[in-house]
């Protein structure tokens, strides 16, 4: 590794010192050399470094752009433009980003300057005052390398071919660049952006709308989940599939059939709650993740951001601002505005500059963001160094000196803050969770350690005795795990194959792979969340070759055993991928699916295990929807298992959801939330409601309640731990 970083060094070093000597296209050259090496590292890389590779390449892109101007000016025989200081004596801007930083270790007698040559700020890549700060191709665009990547293919095809690209779902987390991604795409594909709001629309607007289209234009549908559902269904699903749509004109015996025919247009769906989405939309589009931006990426944003509004900052105190932005784009460039705004005033309170009708003048004052303007910044609005505002703090503090560290129910809190549940979940819990101040548990939220800390206030003794003892285990010797080994039968028995095949879904465009699974899937390191209740070390003969599998649980290594000795299988991995889903109460989750196989007629499928008791809670509903969209994409095979105590079948969740919803429990069960809430503010559904329903319907079992709860996604099961049921409203 540090020989790769030494080599990176010596690029960057050289591109600098080319750009001293103002030889630009050699700079460029060097530059675009030592970017392509970052991204091979990359793509040869894994977990952390990898992540840390892809950073580094897209901070380079930026660097690239500007390089690249320079070198075509100076190919041309074009002067470079220089600034205009006003004062001579004014400290040397330094570059857009820390891009030339490696990770060799420094001369510790003489100090290594980052790049000495005045950084200029390019006229091109200001914004005028009523633009904003937002990208506008996917060269500037940083921060989602894989999203970049996946588009990028898309277009290209689509300039190709010369048609529209397929329809695509952005989902993320709230002000992470969904809209401003759309609109990247649109400028790629040189098309027109229509942007709709539809959460009150109805299908004659709609169709109004899809009239206007052009062939190739990009239809924008923001919370495209708050789209009404008969909306959706008249309009817009036959829009997608068959660029067409039959409607009815006219009224009463007036009413005539109207088919309005439409050219190959893009619909870009964004959500930030896509286990809220209907399933066509899944089915129909592609989906891309957008992930939660790191400090170090936001730092080259936020720096970046300053110059296009014509002021300079150092990398130091970009970063020093994006920690502080939540690791959310909107917040930074919102902060930038408002500390490039405060430091204009600043200057015009020392200088009298008078009017600035342009950013192109701003350049010119030549305006450094100091560290005393931005903590003068953050002091004003009640930021601290973790990114909490007051009303963040004021939670914390209601939790643990109000209701003595929690737990306590949401609407709880919702009544002390006078908010409403969603603007708590949403614009407060998920990142204090994320940061680690809070937790949910059944039974409510509890403030975490970190939020007595942050509060300036001693953590309770029970949470150090929590620590004391996970060091405890911690020191403890892993136990060894269990080891068995089995032959594979070569033959499929088909009676016992067929009732495996009842429990797997094959898509229809499942057919046979011919790659390996170590092709298909080459593996992840799955971290270890929790002491295992049973640990096997599998392995499996299948005559010629051996599979070894690592499993955690019985339920795993008992399932590949049947797999294997019914001769279902012809090959058979675990936990060998990672997979993003979202939560709407944990936000951003990611998990590893257990059994990966090969069957006999050549198709894959993923295989989740589940205790039949926790199949309905919440999670694992958002993985096995996440795990069942990844399956369509590609053609796999695909399943959630569950067993069910003290009974030797196994049970198929997709069983359980296609069975017919009992709307009376599931009427009496919302009922039942609403007269607890009304009464305790705090409304759940319990145990013991179910079995006072279950004496007087006695033909209601557990799976009539699971059936329920996996199609009414208002409704949640918050009992992590498979014990009493537990179950409330999703707010």
């Amino acid at each position: 590794m540090q020989t790769d970083d030494n080599l990176l060094a010596q690029y960057l070093r050289s591109a600098r010192e080319a750009a001293e000597r103002n030889d630009f296209v050699s700079a460029y050259t060097l530059l675009y050399k030592g970017a392509t090496y970052v991204l091979n590292l990359a793509k040869e890389s894994k977990g952390d470094t990898r992540k840390k590779y892809l950073e580094r390449y897209e901070a380079l892109k930026y660097m690239l752009v500007d390089f690249k101007s320079k070198a075509d000016k100076q190919k041309k025989g074009a002067a470079i433009d220089a600034p205009t200081p006003v004062n001579a004596d004014a400290p040397k801007p330094t570059p857009p980003a820390d891009t030339l930083k490696t990770d060799a270790p420094a001369n510790k007698d003489k100090e290594q300057p980052s790049f000495k040559k005045p950084a200029e700020i390019d006229k091109s890549k200001l914004v005028s005052w009523t633009d904003t700060l937002s990208p506008r191709y996917l060269s500037e665009y940083i921060g989602q390398p894989q999203a970049v990547r996946t588009v990028k293919e898309l277009i290209d095809a689509a300039k190709i071919k010369k048609t529209a690209l397929p329809h695509l779902m952005l989902y993320g987390s709230h002000g992470l660049g969904k809209t401003t991604f759309a609109k990247i795409v649109a400028n790629e594909m040189g098309v027109n952006f229509n942007e709709v709001n539809v959460s009150n629309i109805t299908s004659m607007e709609l169709i109004n709308i899809l009239k206007q289209l052009q062939p190739r234009d990009i239809l924008f549908i923001d919370e495209i989940h708050t789209l009404p559902t008969v909306v959706a269904e008249a309009v817009l699903y036959s829009a997608m599939t068959d660029c067409k749509v039959t409607y009815l004109e006219g009224k009463g015996k007036f009413a005539k059939t109207q088919t309005l025919k439409l050219p190959h247009f893009t619909l870009i769906g964004a959500t930030t709650e896509i286990g809220k989405l209907a399933k066509p939309f899944t089915q129909r589009a592609i989906q891309i993740r957008l992930e939660e931006y790191s400090d170090e990426v936001l730092g080259t944003l936020v720096v970046r951001s300053f110059y296009k509004s014509g002021m300079r900052i150092s990398n130091e105190n970009g970063l020093y601002i994006a920690r502080r932005c939540r690791n959310n784009p909107r917040i930074a460039n919102s902060t930038v505005r408002r500390i490039a705004d405060k430091a204009l005033v600043r200057y015009d309170a020392q200088h009298h500059v008078g009017v600035v009708d342009s950013v192109e003048q701003v350049a010119k004052l030549n305006i450094e963001i100091t560290p005393n303007i931005i903590d003068e910044f953050f002091k004003e609005n009640g930021i601290d160094e973790y990114g909490l505002e007051p009303t963040d703090r004021y939670l914390l503090d209601l939790i643990i000196n109000r209701y003595k560290g929690g737990p306590v129910g949401l609407d709880t809190l919702a009544r002390a803050l006078n908010e409403s549940t969603n603007v708590i979940t949403q614009k407060y819990e998920a990142y204090l969770i994320k940061k680690g101040m809070m937790k949910i548990e059944p039974s409510g939220r509890v403030a975490m350690p970190l939020a007595y800390k942050v509060l300036g206030l001693p953590v309770p003794d029970r949470f150090k005795k929590d620590e004391q003892n996970d060091a405890d285990r911690n020191d403890e010797p892993a136990p060894k795990y269990e080891e068995r080994k089995i032959i594979a039968c070569k033959e499929p028995d088909a009676i016992k194959v067929g009732k495996i095949e009842k429990l797997i879904v094959y898509p229809e465009n499942a057919g046979e792979v011919q790659q390996d699974l170590d092709e298909l899937f080459t593996g992840a390191e799955k971290p270890l969340e929790s002491m295992p209740q049973h640990r096997c070390m599998l392995t499996i003969d299948f005559d010629t070759f051996t599979r070894t599998l690592e499993c955690d649980s019985f339920l795993e290594s008992r399932f590949a055993t049947c797999l294997a000795k019914t001769g279902y299988i012809k090959d058979i991995k675990a936990q060998c991928l990672e997979i993003p889903y979202i939560s709407t109460a944990l936000v951003n989750k990611r998990y590893f699916p257990d059994l990966f196989i090969k069957d006999f007629k050549n198709r894959v499928a993923i295989i989740e295990m589940k205790n039949y008791e926790m199949v309905s809670y919440h999670l694992n509903i958002d993985k096995y929807e996440t795990l069942k969209q990844y399956c369509i994409e590609r053609g796999y095979g695909y399943s959630m298992v569950a067993k069910p105590k003290y009974d030797e079948k196994y049970i198929s969740v997709e069983d359980i959801i296609n069975a017919p919803v009992d709307a009376q429990l599931e009427q009496y069960i919302i009922n039942t939330i609403n007269a607890v809430g009304a009464s305790t503010g705090e409304g759940v559904f319990l145990q013991k409601d179910f079995e006072q329903y279950k004496a007087e319907h006695p033909e209601v079992t557990l799976d009539t309640l699971y059936t329920v709860l996996f199609n009414n996604r208002t409704l949640k099961n918050t009992d992590r731990s498979g014990g009493d049921i537990r179950i409330e409203f999703d707010n």
